[in-house]
């Protein structure tokens, strides 16, 4: 996966992300570099910062270029700037995936797009999570049982994958955190996205949300059924 990103603090924290969801994370700094390392380098996918130090266009040039070379690859635009609809509007017509503003979704949202891109594409990493008898897949954003299957949101399939990953109960303030919700969310929103959630997988069968996601003192786990 790689990085364009000129924001020392941003560029770290996507790699870091990246690294903790298994992938391979090469940075890249500006439209040179990033030709340089495309032309050297294979890459599943690229997550780009529009608006880089070379010029309010850089990131619109590398894009066309990216999209003349590369015509399959998942291209994910970040733009802390370029927020208007002309700007939106030219990124997809020059071959974006996706369009994010930074700081108006959570990075999770993100990161489950990317996903998603790079399983269209036919690269996403295989896996999925049993609890007994329910199966969760993330690539799919899928909850199964025997019989029924339902399809959860973005963030319903990171908050799952996050407590799939964990190994002890995670707090609304560890979600929080974990970038699962906006940085000023209130615990009380956390709350209801779970209960939506509980709701969601009742449709599987009824009951089935609290026996597999379970709150208490502790936080929120998931527990076999």
């Amino acid at each position: 996966m790689l990085v364009v990103e000129d924001e020392s603090a941003m560029q770290q924290q996507l790699r870091i992300d990246l690294q903790d969801l298994g992938y391979r994370a090469l940075v890249s700094s500006s439209a040179p570099d990033a030709m340089a390392l495309l032309e050297q380098e294979r890459v599943a996918g690229i997550l780009l910062d529009l608006v880089l130090d070379e010029g309010e266009e850089s990131g619109f040039e590398l894009l066309a270029w990216i999209r003349g070379r590369h015509p399959g690859l998942p291209v994910i635009v970040l733009s802390a700037a370029q927020v208007n609809s002309a700007a939106i509007r030219k990124a997809y017509e020059l071959g974006a995936s996706s369009y994010f503003v930074k700081g108006n979704v959570p990075m999770a949202h993100i990161y489950s797009d990317l996903a998603a891109r790079l399983i269209e594409r036919g690269t996403g990493r295989p896996g999925t999570y049993n609890f007994g008898r329910v199966e969760f897949d993330p690539t799919r954003r899928t909850v199964r049982t025997d019989t029924r299957e339902v399809r959860l949101t973005p963030q319903q399939t990171a908050l799952v994958l996050h407590l799939a990953q964990g190994s002890k109960p995670a707090t609304a303030r560890d979600l929080i955190e974990a970038g699962l919700f906006r940085t000023d969310a209130a615990h009380s929103t956390v709350h209801s996205a779970m209960l939506t959630l509980r709701r969601r997988l009742d449709e599987l069968d009824p009951g089935l949300g609290t026996g597999l996601l379970q709150a208490s003192a502790r936080g929120y786990s998931l527990v076999r059924v």
